[in-house]
């Protein structure tokens, strides 16, 4: 049995990100492994062992910070859930949360988990399309599989200081809009910017990450969800014409 958290569930679903847990739950049953999905938001009780792994999605800056407030509480079970090696997927300005701070009209200390830190841009800082936000199709490369990384990012946020990012891109679509560093990983914490959903149009990089995941849990994981693949190679196939 694999045990699954969507935290924020609620607040941080701005664009659709459910479908992220919903494919993690069909590539496992898929696979004829049992999964569990429990829906968990601000205020509720939560047991963070009973988990394997948690998603938490992005959402608007206000909902963000709403969700700040109520994971400060979480620090213990969160850094004990990342330290036993679990699995946390953060899609989105999720990435935004586990960082030093958030700086936007003040400094907004954030759960302090990694030494990376946020800046709410506007167009003063922002260079890369006509509005205050970074919005574009993106393509990136990774070192977990050989496999290109597809997605969109529609975001008004800047990490800065990374050192172990998740993938490469081009820059106006990075961390800091200027390195090509893009996203955020330490164990078995994936962190991006890139939404899409991102498991759902990247199934190597989902077969990946569950293949590693059963692995832990001395269960079989095989097969691929084939559908998924199709759309994948049909998306590159358009890209490239």
């Amino acid at each position: 049995m694999i045990n699954v958290l969507h935290l924020y569930y609620d607040l941080l679903n701005l664009y659709g990100e459910n479908a992220n847990t919903r494919c993690i739950e069909r590539c496992l049953k898929l696979n004829k492994i049992k999964v569990n999905v429990d829906y968990k938001s601000v205020g509720d009780k939560i047991d963070f062992k009973k988990y394997d792994l948690i998603y938490i999605g992005s959402g608007s800056e206000e909902d963000l910070l709403l969700a700040l407030n109520d994971i400060k509480f979480r620090y213990d079970g969160i850094k004990e859930f990342i330290d036993s090696d679990k699995y946390l997927i953060l899609t989105g300005n999720a990435m935004d949360l586990f960082g030093e701070y958030i700086e936007a009209d003040e400094k907004i200390e954030a759960l302090g988990l990694f030494k990376y830190q946020t800046k709410f841009i506007s167009e003063s800082t922002f260079e890369n399309a006509s509005t205050d936000r970074i919005v574009g199709e993106v393509r990136a490369t990774t070192k977990l599989i050989s496999e290109e990384i597809i997605g969109f990012q529609n975001r008004c946020d800047l990490n800065l200081n990374v050192k172990t990012p998740l993938f490469k891109t081009d820059n106006k679509f990075s961390n800091d809009l200027k390195s090509d560093n893009e996203g955020f990983t330490y164990k078995n914490v994936y962190a991006t910017h890139i939404i899409g959903p991102i498991l759902v149009r990247n199934p190597y990089l989902t077969d990946y990450i569950l293949d590693k995941l059963c692995k832990d849990k001395k269960l079989d994981y095989k097969v691929s969800d084939e559908l998924s693949i199709k759309a994948y190679n049909k998306y590159l196939e358009n890209f490239q014409k």
